[in-house]
């Protein structure tokens, strides 16, 4: 299975430079749901999800001018990522655990420029159907991999890709089988965190609920799509992926859809939810889940609202005396990994990008992000009402990231994100310049009918 994925990494980075733009779009999307595990021993960088973008940005060499001047015509965003790249910077120099060139890339060139990749690589709404296509397709090997790990309680597939490694907590077991004697089965499929899993099928749900709406996908990949997510929702057992789910769903019927659908469908979805809590075992369980997170002294194996107090606690006490810019980028990892005297105890699961921001980059790194994706927020909320479909699938995507960030800790959501996020300005930036050009040239028209009066 290595072999195979380093194969088809390799593939792909040289196919950057011979298809079309929108197919290298697809191929973004695929790497951030199928090769998140796949490192290249040998060459430089070595992450596909290094190497993918790295590949798409060079093959476009010839554009770079074009790209960069259609950058400067979004509001913001060149102020936006040269204000991340600052802060990344500042990182890089204070920090003592990492080098310098590892948190540029990481945090930089391969997480916040993903939307300026996406912006670049799709032209318009009908160049999403190749993304729609190759998700999908991404899709169903992630569920394959998924109901196998199910059955045998086992990521074979993270086991082959990260033979020889070990987690940072679970230090003598494979990264694959974490979960295979813990009494909370999660399912990983291809990610080494059952949460990443999880989250990429929320996107992914919503991304393809969006191409459903705009005629680019027909009724039956739909359908199996909304049951490959729904499968990785479930199994990946991480309440804050279901109420991601939940919420962001809700977030993009009701942003999408005329009021009195959106209050029809609440009332609808309320009654089942009533119904089936009182019959359904299966959804009294999940429930009884999700809820068990608020309660003190919680029987759910997991996190908890004490355990997340705790780890506030901790956060607050590590960072006295470096309030502003924090101890520096990897301070969590590398006291876990070497179990050194200043051992962070209470935060071994560091569950929320808001205790792994403040603790690392201090309260500067948290207004940084915070700015970030407020912009990022505001930039579709103004144009809502021009352009519900588009803005909705960013304001629920967005809603997902931003839950699972402060519920669970960021993981590998950042780069997904950013890459649908690009993808919708894009589209929204396409409508809105033919909006304008159709007024004008209405305009135009109608200026000639009354000279010709």
């Amino acid at each position: 299975m290595k072999i195979v994925a380093i194969i088809v990494t390799l593939v792909c980075c040289l196919l950057m430079f011979y298809v079309k733009r929108e197919w290298k779009a697809a191929m973004l999307v695929m790497g951030a749901m199928v090769l998140t595990a796949v490192n290249i021993p040998g060459i430089p960088l070595h992450s596909a999800n290094y190497l993918l973008p790295v590949a798409f940005f060079l093959s476009e060499w010839r554009d770079w001018p074009r790209h960069f001047r259609a950058l400067l015509h979004v509001r913001g965003l060149a102020g936006m990522l040269l204000l991340v790249s600052i802060s990344a910077l500042i990182a890089a120099l204070t920090s003592p655990y990492l080098a310098p060139r590892e948190i540029l890339q990481a945090e930089v060139l391969f997480k916040y420029f993903a939307i300026a990749y996406a912006f670049w690589a799709v032209k318009d709404e009908r160049s999403l159907k190749p993304v729609l296509l190759m998700s999908f397709v991404c899709l169903l090997v992630l569920t394959g991999f998924g109901v196998l790990n199910y059955l045998t309680k086992s990521a074979d597939f993270v086991n082959a890709l990260t033979e020889g490694r070990t987690g940072l907590v679970y230090k003598d077991i494979d990264m694959g089988s974490i979960y295979t004697e813990s009494d909370r089965f999660r399912v990983q499929s291809m990610f080494v965190s059952p949460f990443d899993y999880g989250f990429i099928c929320v996107v992914m749900l919503l991304l393809h609920w969006y191409g459903r709406l705009r005629g680019l996908e027909n009724k039956m990949i739909f359908a199996i799509t909304v049951i490959c997510c729904l499968f990785g929702v479930i199994t990946c057992e991480c309440r804050i992926v279901w109420a991601c789910c939940i919420l962001s769903v809700s977030c993009f019927y009701m942003w999408c859809y005329p009021f009195r659908k959106a209050v029809l469908a609440a009332i609808l979805v309320t009654t089942a939810f009533i119904v089936s809590y009182s019959t359904v075992k299966f959804v009294e369980e999940r429930v009884d889940k999700m809820t068990d997170i608020f309660k003190e002294n919680s029987k759910t194996e997991g996190s908890s609202i004490d355990m997340r107090m705790a780890q506030m606690a901790t956060t607050w006490y590590q960072l006295e005396g470096h309030e502003l810019f924090g101890r520096g980028q990897g301070f969590w990892a590398y006291n876990l990994k070497n179990d050194s005297g200043r051992r962070l105890d209470n935060l071994e699961g560091m569950e929320s990008v808001v205790f792994q921001l403040l603790l690392e980059r201090g309260i500067f790194g948290l207004i940084i992000w915070i700015v970030f994706y407020s912009w990022l927020f505001s930039l579709f909320w103004r144009d809502r009402h021009l352009q519900p479909k588009v803005t909705g699938l960013a304001a629920s995507v967005w809603t997902a990231y931003v839950l699972f960030a402060i519920g669970t800790g960021e993981l590998g959501a950042g780069y997904p994100t950013l890459l649908l996020l690009g993808m919708s300005l894009k589209v929204l930036e396409e409508k809105k310049r033919r909006r304008r050009l159709l007024s004008l040239l209405l305009s135009l028209i109608k200026s000639k009918k009354q000279a010709a009066q």
